[in-house]
Order: structure tokens, then sequence, then C-alpha cells
């Protein structure tokens, strides 16, 4: 499967991460990719309001937030982790069903589960964000 979208405002996220949602299992686990200030953690502000959460936040410093809403989000920046494990976080036991895990920065663990999707986010010129939605890992 891929798929890609223009992102203007936070706004025009709503219908994407809807439609994020809406392909979302039980057990759902989310790669995000992508450079800096691309707006992954914006991208997992709105899908958390679409799940009732009101309070997602970067974890870059607590590295692991987990949220509670219509399911539990299980929210990872792992860009400080360089090298780190998942199981260092006790993960399984916050992955309750029905959960949606989300790591930003996969690329820096050891350990990464498999996931069900992975999120490209890029910088247009006109600085619009170009996500590709792909169902294995592509990095740029």
């Amino acid at each position: 499967m891929e798929f890609e979208t223009i992102v203007n405002t936070e706004a025009d996220l709503v219908p994407f991460s809807q439609k994020i949602a809406d392909l979302c299992t039980d057990q759902c686990c989310i790669a995000l990719h992508g450079d800096l200030g691309v707006g992954k953690t914006t991208f997992v502000k709105v899908l958390g309001r679409i799940w009732g959460i009101e309070d997602v936040k970067s974890p870059s410093f607590g590295i692991v937030d987990v949220h509670q809403g219509n399911r539990t989000l299980v929210h990872i920046d792992a860009y400080r982790l360089k090298q780190g494990r998942l199981s260092e976080f006790d993960i399984d036991d916050l992955c309750r069903p029905p959960f949606c895990l989300i790591v930003e920065w996969p690329e820096c663990l050891t350990d990464a589960p498999t996931f069900d999707l992975h999120l490209h986010f890029s910088i247009l010129p006109n600085q619009a964000r170009l996500v590709r939605i792909y169902d294995k890992p592509i990095f740029s």
C-alpha cells in the first residue's frame, strides 16, 4: 500500500489523520520518519484528538508518553536513544488493546517492533508537508 498527501495547515491533517485512524487495528504500530520540524508530533496530536486525547505533546525528554482516550496511545520519541532498546521501557505492559504505538525516529532503535504503517514526512519548497504512507520502511 502506498498513499501520499500534501498538508498545508494543521487543519489539513484532520482528514488525513482520520484515514490513519480508520486503518488502525486494535493493536497498531506506526513508525514516523522525517527530519526535525516536519510535523511528526503535530500529526500525533491530531490523531490523539480523534481518539479523545487532548494533551499530546512531544515526548522528547521523557522518551515515552502514554495517553488514554478511546484507545491507549503510546507515543515514543527515540531520537535521543541512539541504538536504544524499547525493551528498557516495558512497552508490552503499556500496550493493552486497543492501542496504537507510535514511534518517531524508529531507526534509532535496535529492537523496533514490526510496524503496520510507515509515514514519511518531508517539507516541500513552498513549506507544505508531503506525507507518504507505506506498509514497509522507507528512509530518506
